[in-house]
């Protein structure tokens, strides 16, 4: 090695080190709250990509929690129009009327795809009701993200009349800044401040320098009321019904420990309790608008036998018996006489 490279790799090794002290002593100076931001590299720069919490979901939807792409409904086989799945009683167009479905798991075709609503949409075939069903039920939604994803994507559909089938996720998210949401902004979003290289050295010049640091924080609201929170949201939604010319129905869906019947199952008794206490004052609630809203938990009040896979989930045979109540409700409401 020459006397020329020596001189450049001796100044190229003190600058490093140079480097290496000052990341170390500002990696030991940075914020508590960016602790875990990584040392020489930013490890928890923002991304698009999160660990999903279950149920397949591949995609942070900023506003309404986790989901699933377009992508991969369409390779489950869906037709997805305006973040829906769309399932249709026939090809003919002429005079054909469009029915929203919101809800959580319980109408989630991308995870349960013989569930009520294709129920549903057979029914009305046989009963010669042309209509496109534009289902947007997903896994761990609860009645305020119902709410939401109602205004962003379900009044694009033109609805005749709106569905929505919900009660039991209001137990887990009583809120509209979901679980789903904070996990998100807590573990990923608001985790990359600083740049990729050298980025509690860059911390600490921008502090130091007073330059404009962008730190996004999400506020999660406090739990609210159980019972008022799904009465408050039926109402909005039956307000903006109103307001643009079609019908809605919500209704109450049945959970394990919501009526007369009750089976045990291990590890579900303390969620059980938590129904059955409060499940009748949701009933209650129901009662008090019948012009839009149906207490369903009453079509297993005598049901006897394995109903409940879970807390709410139900077994397939029985999808049938609540696809068929829903259309019995609508007939009742003189849905499809407008």
């Amino acid at each position: 090695m020459s006397k020329e490279s020596k001189a450049i790799a001796g100044v190229l090794l003190r600058v490093l080190s140079i480097i290496l002290v000052m990341e170390t002593v500002f990696y030991f100076m940075t914020p508590k709250q960016y602790k875990d931001i990584g040392y020489l590299i930013n490890i928890h720069r923002a991304t698009t990509k999160v660990v999903p919490p279950g149920f397949g979901f591949d995609e942070v939807d900023p506003l309404l929690g986790y989901s699933k792409t377009k992508s991969t409904l369409q390779a489950q086989g869906f037709n997805v129009v305006s973040n829906c799945v769309l399932l249709s009683t026939t090809d003919d167009t002429t005079g054909m009327i469009n029915i929203l479905i919101t809800g959580g798991s319980t109408s989630d075709l991308s995870l349960y795809p013989n569930n009520w609503p294709v129920k549903l949409c057979a029914i009305l075939k046989e009963h010669g009701i042309k209509a496109k069903l534009y289902c947007a039920g997903v896994g761990g939604y609860n009645s305020g993200q119902e709410l939401l994803k109602l205004i962003r994507d379900g009044l694009e559909t033109g609805p005749w009349v709106h569905i929505s089938y919900s009660g039991a996720n209001e137990f887990f998210d009583p809120s509209y800044v979901s679980t789903y949401e904070q996990v998100f902004y807590e573990t990923e979003f608001n985790k990359g401040p600083g740049s990729l290289l050298l980025p509690n050295t860059v911390l600490f010049m921008r502090d130091l320098l007073k330059l404009k640091q962008q730190v996004v924080t999400l506020r999660q609201n406090p739990p609210a009321p159980i019972v008022k929170f799904w009465e408050k949201n039926m109402r909005l939604m039956h307000g903006i019904s109103t307001e643009n010319n079609y019908r809605f129905v919500g209704f109450l869906q049945p959970v394990m420990g919501s009526g007369k019947f009750h089976q045990q199952i291990r590890g579900h008794d303390e969620s059980i309790a938590q129904y059955r206490k409060l499940y009748p004052e949701l009933r209650k609630a129901a009662g008090e608008h019948p012009d839009f809203l149906v207490d369903l938990t009453t079509i297993f009040d005598t049901c006897k036998g394995n109903v409940f896979m879970d807390n709410c989930h139900i077994n397939d045979p029985y999808q049938e018996i609540v696809a068929q109540n829903i259309f019995t409700g609508l007939v009742e409401k003189k849905i499809f006489n407008q």
